[in-house]
């Protein structure tokens, strides 16, 4: 009997739903931030655990740590190092996420694993719960380790010092690591003896986010506060002791106060953003949609060939138009854990800036919108419309509907690109564009967009 191991795609996803039920299904997650394991047998699921990444509550609510909210394992498969095997590669997931610790809850008649967790290092403490599936408060035990110590890549620590000790002869001191992903670490820290938080890029194309913050602040647009800004890291205010902002919540989306405050943001941004001079020296996503590439997806996705085949015959065409909108500062990565809000909502800004660029006003709304509420996303648009109209005496309606028609075309084969290229190791990322490329939905509106 042969066990392998395989992170959790849609296929795998439908055998644990029709195996285990719907309830199961829905504590698996696939979302941003979060790690799913099956563990299985012949290619059928015997085993499994869902974790996802969250931020801890006031007063410590930058923390984040690894929450398992599901693991089970087959009776006939138990007692074979399964369960532990899981926990153990979700450890290390956790780990390389510089996450400081993992959290777990079961209830208390899962006593069989007990052993499971005193002998992986986790301390265990009895507490009742509310389950909403079934309406009851249930008794049970949280389960928590902590991964990291304080310090765990002590030669960032050195660099971050390293560099800004020409910036600025203030003291840096505590520095404790809160999330390392893909080679930009986030620590912590006093500066000064101010609470404050300190990034480091470790790769050479991240760094722009340090040029994208003096940019921010030449062009008068609102960003979170930087003391210090290196050619490798930064230091800015820690929001999480703020008294007058907090940190975005997924609730936030939902929010049309929050919304209209972000459509202020965003207002600024677009307008201010047109004047900085460095623009189009500046990062464009549109730059990859390339006769190089178009022959690559056919290559990689000869499925979608028809498609790729008409738009490479009319490439000139799509280049022209393409460039042809007024380009402005575009943000390219919305999500509530990008954004402040005032405590009591009357603005809100943006940061992290690694993908900022230039592009489209529409791109943003196109972000924007695609992940709030219906309500939320009608007071983001009347918002900033409302402030377009009152500076300009007129609304962007034949602009907005020539960016849009091009960003339709180009957003899609854009992310197809970005699949095929940093995503080939996952099969299901942005699975919508594929399916627009083999339904007819984008060969429609690239013919919509051309002829």
């Amino acid at each position: 009997m042969q066990i392998t191991y395989q992170e959790i795609d849609n296929g795998i996803l439908k055998k644990i739903a029709n195996k285990y039920g719907k309830i199961v299904k829905n504590h698996i997650h696939t979302e941003k931030d979060s790690y799913s394991l099956a563990a299985l047998c012949n290619n059928i699921p015997v085993g499994f655990i869902s974790t996802y990444t969250r931020n801890l509550d006031a007063p410590i609510g930058e923390e984040r740590d690894a929450y398992i909210d599901i693991i089970d394992v087959d009776e006939d498969y138990q007692r074979m190092g399964i369960a532990t095997a899981l926990v153990a590669r979700t450890e290390e997931w956790a780990k390389q996420a510089g996450l400081l610790q993992i959290r777990g809850w079961s209830s208390q008649d899962k006593v069989k694993a007990i052993p499971m967790w005193r002998n992986l290092g986790y301390g265990l403490c009895p507490a009742k719960i509310w389950i909403e599936w079934c309406k009851e408060v249930v008794d049970g035990y949280y389960v928590v380790k902590q991964l990291n110590s304080c310090n765990p890549y002590p030669n960032i620590t050195k660099l971050i010092k390293e560099d800004l000790q020409d910036i600025s002869p203030k003291s840096i001191q505590q520095l404790r690591l809160i999330r390392a992903k893909s080679g930009v670490y986030v620590y912590k820290c006093l500066y000064d003896g101010i609470p404050a938080v300190a990034k480091y890029l470790e790769e050479e194309g991240d760094r722009r986010e340090i040029l994208n913050y003096r940019i921010l602040a030449q062009h008068d647009i609102p960003t979170i506060k930087t003391y210090a800004l290196g050619k490798a890291s930064f230091i800015m205010d820690d929001i999480s002791i703020s008294e007058d902002w907090r940190l975005g919540i997924a609730e936030d989306l939902n929010d049309v106060d929050v919304a209209r405050s972000l459509a202020h943001w965003y207002f600024a941004f677009h307008e201010n953003g047109t004047a900085v001079s460095e623009l189009d020296t500046l990062y464009f996503e549109y730059d990859s949609i390339t006769v190089g590439n178009l022959m690559m997806l056919i290559q990689k996705f000869p499925e979608g060939k028809e498609v790729f085949e008409f738009i490479l015959a009319h490439y000139d065409m799509l280049h022209e138009l393409i460039y042809k909108p007024s380009f402005t500062l575009t943000y390219n990565d919305f999500y509530w854990t990008n954004f402040i809000v005032r405590k009591d909502k009357s603005a809100a800004k943006m940061f992290d800036y690694n993908l900022l660029g230039k592009g489209y006003r529409f791109s943003d709304f196109r972000n924007v919108c695609g992940s709030m509420s219906s309500e939320a996303k009608t007071a983001f648009i009347d918002e900033y419309n409302r402030l377009y109209i009152e500076k300009h005496g007129h609304a962007r309606m034949e602009t907005e509907k020539l960016e849009q028609s091009i960003d339709d075309v180009a957003s899609e084969l854009f992310s197809l690109i970005v699949a095929f290229t940093e995503h080939e190791d996952n099969p299901n990322w942005d699975k919508d564009a594929k399916n627009g490329a083999l339904n007819g939905n984008l060969l429609s509106k690239a013919k919509g967009l051309f002829l």
